[in-house]
């Protein structure tokens, strides 16, 4: 229909227009007709089998040609589109619609690329936009003159930057250090900084370069959110001995640097430092926080736990709490010698690799009464039953819960059933590298403390349930649910039907799905990351399906529809 008229953009005369608004009147009009022709063959009373088959090649045939119209209306009717008309303000809208809709930032870097490559006066809407421009993500090799173009163009808007090792190299102390240069006389409209390197000495120099101009005194930052990520050995700190030999960074005789030199940001909310580690006394930026992320520091390293609960008493707005391997550096024996702190406003908090002796005296310094979201990760090999006795009843409001790498020995099986059940808003459970012996948790009545009756023999087999526990007083069963033999049983997490599972064998989700659903409590949806779904085969996946409504793939680290609504529900 379009195959004889190839077309290339030029300027339109005024015949020309006109030619291409009776075309499109043409083609929307034949769409409009055939489709009322299809209705009146629908109509059409048949009375033989061949009657019908030609019926319905007829209408096809219709369908197919009124699609063909439709199409070829859609192609040509922007052709008349006066874009140049707009008004400036519009047209940079609609850039930054096109813009900001772009699927992954590679993709977003090229499309405002192309949009200069358009015309002249394309090219001057986007870039006389700052706002185009100031997200940016180091992606181009040193120089990085694409980048500070970036830069350049976004004026004296607030700035988004992220930097980073590429997967093909790793960026030079001295390529970082020109780099910094550049972005000195930008650095006091800094909204955002992002900093992963892998190396100690690229990291030196972007908290030096923070320390020399806070100290300077020169114009106020605005930074909002800064985050540092050294990618490397974690095992690695200067000034510390690591395989026999003390370890130095080149060119860098000293490594601890306060933030901003000390200097006072009020504007700062969200605060990460991973493998990382500042002079914490000397940092006054840190309070009135809203997150606080602390990850891989050693715990000589760590800020002090008078200096940590500082932070968090000074941080009352605080939202998202994450320790991973780091926290204050204290004696795991002085859990009652403080009284906790009140973060209300606390929804996400994660707790990962800590040895058991130290996870109850981190949680002991704070409540979060109306916590959300709650991470437990690589608890595994030590005994955390005195960690999960102090939990019961710590964080009622949990709606998302999230175990990785995680185990439950039967000596604690009471406890963890305990604790699982004090979250009755439990909706949402992420899991991965979990076995039977944690997910059996889910599958007791935590009233006799009884394994669920509905659960068949050979699910108990393949669970390991064990039916002689070992209570204290407050993981014995109640005597008044055992002695009620009329009594409904009762199920650990009765609310929890999605799922986010990852790294877990099929057949132990297989029985952990099917038990939840004899249960009377089934899985109505499962999103399973893509290497998971890609180790189980059609038939394993078909017999999944049997046990829940909505089998869907999602990427490590997407948020879901559910997820979102949980976290953003009152």
């Amino acid at each position: 229909m379009l195959a004889q008229d190839p077309w290339k953009p030029h300027p339109l005369t005024q015949s020309e227009i006109q030619h291409i608004r009776q075309r499109c009147a043409k083609f929307f009009g034949d769409s409009l007709r055939l489709h009322a022709h299809v209705r009146l063959l629908k109509a059409r009373p048949v009375n033989t089998a061949e009657e019908r088959q030609r019926l319905v090649l007829e209408v096809r045939r219709c369908e197919g040609e009124a699609m063909k119209a439709y199409i070829a209306y859609q192609l040509i009717f922007w052709r008349t589109f006066r874009i140049h008309d707009l008004p400036m303000e519009i047209l940079s809208n609609i850039i930054r619609f096109v813009v900001w809709s772009a699927p992954s930032p590679q993709i977003g870097i090229r499309w405002r690329l192309q949009l200069t490559w358009v015309s002249r006066y394309l090219r001057h809407a986007a870039i006389s936009d700052p706002t185009l421009w100031n997200a940016i993500w180091f992606r181009d090799n040193p120089p990085f003159e694409r980048s500070l173009a970036f830069v350049g163009r976004s004026g004296i808007s607030p700035l988004d930057l992220r930097i980073n090792d590429t997967p093909t190299r790793k960026f030079t102390d001295q390529e970082v250090c020109a780099l910094l240069k550049a972005l000195t006389p930008h650095l006091h409209h800094i909204r955002m900084l992002i900093i992963l390197f892998e190396d100690w000495e690229p990291i030196l120099s972007v908290l030096k370069w923070l320390s020399d101009y806070g100290k300077e005194g020169l114009r106020p930052l605005t930074m909002e959110r800064f985050e540092i990520h050294r990618t490397g050995n974690p095992y690695l700190w200067p000034g510390l001995v690591w395989r026999g030999t003390k370890f130095d960074p080149v060119n860098h005789s000293v490594s601890l640097y306060s933030l901003f030199g000390g200097r006072y940001v009020p504007e700062l909310k969200s605060f990460t430092m991973n493998g990382v580690y500042i002079d914490w006394v000397n940092t006054p930026s840190l309070e009135n926080l809203t997150t606080l992320d602390l990850r891989r520091i050693p715990l000589e390293l760590c800020p002090s736990l008078p200096r940590f609960r500082q932070i968090l008493s000074s941080s009352p707005m605080l939202t998202k709490l994450s320790l991973d391997g780091a926290g204050p550096a204290s004696n795991p024996t002085t859990v009652n010698n403080y009284p906790a702190i009140d973060l209300p406003h606390l929804h996400t908090l994660v707790l990962a690799n800590f040895a058991a002796p130290f996870t109850k005296t981190i949680v002991s310094h704070f409540t979060a009464p109306n916590a959300k979201d709650l991470t437990i990760m690589n608890f595994k090999g030590f005994n955390y039953g005195p960690f999960y006795e102090f939990m019961i009843g710590r964080f009622p409001k949990i709606r998302l819960l999230t175990l990785y790498t995680t185990s439950c020995p039967s000596d604690i099986l009471p406890v963890m059933i305990k604790w699982l059940d004090s979250m009755p808003l439990l909706a949402y459970a992420r899991l991965a590298a979990v076995e039977h012996d944690i997910l059996q948790a889910f599958l007791f009545d935590p009233d006799t403390m009884k394994v669920h009756p509905c659960l068949p023999p050979s699910l108990r087999t393949s669970f390991g349930i064990v039916e002689d526990l070992t209570f204290t007083g407050l993981t014995a069963p109640s005597q008044e649910a055992l002695d009620d033999v009329e009594r409904k049983p009762r199920i650990v997490s009765p609310r929890l039907d999605v799922l986010e599972v990852q790294t877990i064998e099929p057949t132990v989700f297989a029985d952990f799905v099917l038990a939840r659903k004899l249960c009377g409590v089934p899985v109505k949806k499962t999103y399973m990351a893509p290497s998971m779904a890609d180790d189980y085969t059609p038939a394993a996946l078909a017999n999944i399906s049997k046990h829940i409504k909505t089998l869907m793939r999602v990427e490590i680290g997407a948020k879901t529809q559910e997820e979102e609504e949980l976290l953003n529900a009152p």
